[in-house]
């Protein structure tokens, strides 16, 4: 097989990568719409964070069932999702940071309320592969010369999802509010940083060298 037909094999799975994280975008966004009309008293949306659409029953006490089992399903989906992404990657350490990924989405599944440790173990495995994941694609792009896209994509990444580990470590209660906008930008830099590679804007032959 010539050099041509791998380009070509790359860009097609590349391609497929994009559209399985469409996958999990549109998921994130139906699981926070359906999970705020169904959830089992008004969801406060600046004080209640995405996994308190998982909860069994909601901070005042009320059954959330339907809320619960939207919130199953979209996890359940977005981890299957992630393996799928993980076995179209020919760099190992991308096709264990989706793996990572994908059994964080399943950690998560397990209710805050009920067993918040594994919860929230299964949520920083999810933010911290797809973050390490987009450094390590914008270091990509940084190499391939287009030094603007990639220090755009660092700086919303960081500005966004910094404050928000900085705030979840400290266990302080401003992680509710900064929740929103780390999801925000770590989704939406994944998504342009998969898209740049899509696009064959990143040049292949760097790709070649740095795959192990």
């Amino acid at each position: 097989m010539g050099l041509a037909d791998n380009n070509f094999l790359n860009k097609e799975k590349n391609s497929a990568i994009d559209r399985y994280f469409n996958y999990i975008l549109a998921s994130v966004i139906l699981v926070f719409l359906a999970g705020f009309i169904t959830y089992g008293e008004k969801f406060r949306f600046r004080e209640y964070t995405y996994s308190y659409i998982g909860m069994l029953r909601t901070p005042e006490g009320h059954s959330n069932t339907p809320a619960f089992l939207i919130f199953l399903t979209g996890s359940l989906f977005n981890s299957f999702v992630s393996f799928k992404i993980s076995s179209l990657y020919n760099h190992k350490i991308y096709r264990l940071l989706f793996r990572i990924c994908g059994t964080g989405f399943i950690m998560i599944t397990i209710p805050c309320d009920i067993l918040n440790t594994v919860h929230s173990f299964g949520g920083a495995m999810v933010f911290g592969s797809l973050w390490i994941f987009s450094l390590a694609r914008i270091n990509e792009i940084l190499h391939s010369g287009r030094k603007n896209p990639a220090i755009i994509y660092f700086l919303v990444l960081n500005a966004t999802l910094l404050p928000y580990a900085y705030f979840y470590f400290i266990n302080s209660p401003a992680q509710n509010y900064a929740q929103k906008p780390a999801m925000i930008g770590l989704i939406l830099t994944v998504k342009l940083v998969i898209r740049e590679h899509s696009g064959a804007s990143v040049k292949e032959d760097f790709n070649s060298k740095i795959a192990l």
